[in-house]
């Protein structure tokens, strides 16, 4: 197990080194730097978590008019380099997992 703790400890240390991070890091720094951006894009992120995982008759519907009550916003440039370094983080921890999950074999 000890290994295993190592082991994951450098991949922690990589994730922070990573350039993806770095250019998260200073994008969440620039979003600090806006009064009230970081309440805004977290309530865009939670509405859109919740669209995600809803499961309503009119969820194409909805989603539209998200995209119209948020489109404004996302075209911020500092709420866009936000997003998306997010995103790129999102999909290295989920390619990370994906990865881990294939290899184990867990039967779940």
């Amino acid at each position: 197990m000890d290994n295993v703790r190592d082991c994951m400890e450098d991949l922690v240390n990589a994730i922070r080194a990573s350039d993806e991070y770095q250019n998260f890091k200073e994008a969440e720094e620039r979003v600090a730097d806006v009064p009230g951006l970081v309440e805004r894009i977290r309530e865009y992120c939670w509405k859109n978590y919740e669209l995600q995982t809803s499961d309503v008759e009119d969820l194409y519907e909805r989603m539209e008019a998200f995209e119209d009550e948020y489109r404004e916003f996302r075209k911020n440039p500092v709420v866009a380099e936000y997003l998306e370094s997010e995103l790129r983080i999102c999909r290295m921890i989920q390619e990370i997992n994906a990865r881990i999950t294939n290899v184990v074999e867990l039967m779940i």
